[in-house]
């Protein structure tokens, strides 16, 4: 799957400010020492010097630190932009290119990019607290994607794409083709990483392990938890289920599907059985039993408890 597969992002920044105050901190203590050391090896005259260019270069650091971003992002043609709060107001975004220098951790993501029009570098940290957790979450699976293959020119690379097309129709008909996505063995790689219990609340490392298997499913089941946790009521197990709350929590879980290609239909209850219809990419894919189970089911089950499972009808 290549990075033009990925959805959009539409990311959020908070007002960072400890790591410019810490920056700032680290920079006047080294100055402060070069100083001093000058003063004490070198006398007045040398420190002197040394502290007006210490003054100078910290002036032209603050005449040259770009705007403050608010908003960060990647279009559904796989460009990266950088806007103001005002500027997005007015639809104005500055186009950026994410060089593979940046660097994407547990706690941090340093963006190294440079503008599509000036070609002028920046650094962007972002630790987690500059994020919503799930934007978080997004960014890294965002910058973790399969980058896009480079065309490799000549006969032999036509050859190629020709007979990648062609076992792509075969699989297509007789249904035992190569899988475009997961195939079965990678999804037992993750099988063992889930919980077979929906109640279950997965931990950050839990997620961080699944990610490194399957980046798109960490990614839904991390929504499918916020959205489950924010969504959960006191509600007894036993008790009658409201319909009209199954239908809310199917919607739910069909925006989070729908960032990823997939769709889902809500059909009706069968006892304390939700009955849904996998539609869109969803249809044919193989994490879709995983996603019924560790999406769907997640979501229903907060809002109606008395649900025992979701099924998928064809």
């Amino acid at each position: 799957m290549s990075r033009l597969s990925a959805p959009p992002l539409r990311i959020a920044l908070r007002t960072d400010a400890v790591l410019p105050r810490l920056a700032a901190f680290g920079l006047f203590v080294v100055a402060a020492g070069v100083v001093i050391y000058a003063l004490v090896h070198s006398g007045w005259i040398q420190a002197l010097l040394t502290l007006a260019f210490s003054l100078f270069a910290a002036n032209w650091s603050m005449r040259l630190r770009g705007p403050h971003w608010d908003w960060l992002g990647c279009d559904a043609e796989g460009r990266w932009w950088l806007a103001t709060r005002e500027g997005l107001r007015h639809e104005q975004r500055v186009f950026i290119r994410v060089s593979d220098d940046s660097r994407v951790g547990a706690r941090l993501v340093v963006l190294v990019c440079d503008r599509a029009e000036t070609g002028a570098a920046q650094v962007l940290w972002l630790p987690w607290w500059r994020l919503d957790p799930v934007d978080f979450r997004r960014l890294r699976v965002r910058l973790r994607w399969p980058p896009e293959a480079e065309d490799k020119p000549g006969n032999m690379a036509w050859l190629q794409r020709v007979r990648h097309q062609a076992i792509g129709i075969l699989g297509g008909l007789t249904q035992r083709g190569a899988q475009a996505m997961n195939t079965p063995r990678e999804m037992a790689e993750v099988d063992h990483l889930l919980s077979d219990d929906p109640d279950h609340v997965y931990t950050e490392d839990e997620l961080d392990a699944i990610e490194a298997v399957d980046p798109e499913l960490a990614l839904r089941l991390d929504r499918a938890q916020t959205f489950a946790q924010r969504q959960v009521l006191d509600e007894p197990a036993e008790g009658p289920i409201d319909e009209a709350a199954v239908r809310q929590s199917v919607e739910e879980a069909r925006r989070i599907l729908m960032q990823d290609g997939g769709d889902i239909e809500y059909v009706g209850l069968d006892g304390r059985t939700v009955q849904v219809r996998l539609k869109g990419a969803c249809v044919g894919c193989p994490r879709s039993t995983l996603d019924l189970k560790n999406v769907v089911e997640r979501l229903v089950r907060a809002r109606s408890p008395g649900v025992e499972r979701v099924a998928n009808t064809f």
